[in-house]
């Protein structure tokens, strides 16, 4: 993933993640960001799709 899409996709996960110790997860080639509920807009939804992140085990991710 290009860092500028990861950086906006991190910029709209920011707006609904209000816990300001949230952590993120990686393994491998994978990051898991946030909770896939949290996420609610279906703009932002289409948009984080768009750029490349996905659902995975509950979560929103994306390959490294």
């Amino acid at each position: 993933m290009k860092i500028k899409k990861f950086i906006e996709g991190l910029e709209i996960i920011k707006k609904y993640v209000k816990d300001d110790n949230a952590t993120i997860a990686s393994g491998h080639d994978i990051v898991w960001l946030c909770d896939i509920d949290l996420i609610t807009d279906d703009k932002d939804i289409k948009k984080l799709e768009d750029l490349g992140f996905f659902e995975d085990e509950d979560f929103w991710a994306c390959f490294t």
